[in-house]
């Protein structure tokens, strides 16, 4: 049963869209409500602040703004879970980053094959588009929740075995059992809806929000390693990146490094 809130302890010269925001939010932050958990319907909201509608929605918009909540359609609002933040520029692979935010990796699912490349995949492994690549898809979880899908193309030029064991770390593989040492990696970022398969496969809605990474990766002297794809739920991840103020000076050097990422192989987005 909910528990009837005040807002008396808030300045009364507050809004009171403002000061119901703040009641909710100290529930969710004293662990009355948990990540993951659904929240009481507007109707028992009013009833326990002894507010409008309208300033519950009001309220609940700014908590999903601020991203403390997340609204699922026809289902309600949720407390969100913590996103994982990877700070860019590291290049980290995912149970790398999974052990350094204290959470267990894992991985639910694997498919392996070995395929033609596709067009825009000769194009980032510098393959012609008749050669063969591995092709590999795994969901990878964070304390058993699926957090990612990731769709990798490895060269079979590489010598990897299709046969291996790919629920662990693929970089520790390629680096240890291969000798192959890697270098850099040019990522881009961007968002998108999951479609329906995508959605499946992490556990969420067809048409919710997700981002998609598309990563080249290269050893040290700039030989392709692997091109991978990856599907994020919007709600469980974050980038972090830091940015330096440029003088003049600074900014002719970024310039000839953005002409060099162009017109090199690291340049395939």
């Amino acid at each position: 049963m909910l528990a009837r809130g005040s807002v008396a302890k808030y300045d009364s010269a507050l809004p009171l869209y403002y000061r119901v925001r703040e009641a909710i939010r100290e529930r969710i932050e004293a662990g009355e409500w948990k990540p993951g958990d659904l929240i009481p319907p507007e109707s028992k909201l009013l009833g326990a602040f002894g507010v409008s509608r309208a300033t519950i929605r009001q309220a609940l918009l700014e908590l999903v703004r601020e991203g403390l909540l997340v609204r699922k359609q026809g289902r309600g609002s949720f407390v969100a879970t913590r996103k994982i933040a990877e700070p860019l520029p590291r290049l980290v692979s995912f149970s790398e980053e999974m052990g350094r935010e204290g959470l267990v990796a894992s991985t639910r699912s694997i498919q392996v094959e070995v395929v033609q490349a596709p067009g825009r995949v000769a194009s980032a492994l510098r393959v012609p588009p008749t050669d063969t690549c591995i092709r590999l898809e795994r969901v990878r979880c964070a304390n058993g929740q699926p957090i990612v899908l990731l769709v990798s193309y490895l060269p079979t030029s590489l010598g990897i075995d299709p046969d291996e064991d790919f629920s662990g770390s693929l970089y520790a593989l390629l680096e240890g059992k291969y000798g192959i040492e890697l270098g850099e990696a040019l990522q881009v970022i961007e968002a998108g809806a999951a479609d329906k398969y995508v959605a499946s496969q992490l556990n969420i809605g067809e048409g919710e929000p997700i981002l998609i990474i598309r990563r080249g990766l290269f050893t040290k002297d700039e030989s392709p390693v692997e091109y991978v794809e990856g599907f994020y739920p919007a709600d469980k991840y974050r980038y972090t990146i830091r940015l330096d103020r440029q003088t003049h000076g600074d900014r002719e050097v970024d310039r000839a490094a953005a002409t060099r990422s162009a017109s090199s192989p690291l340049g395939f987005a």
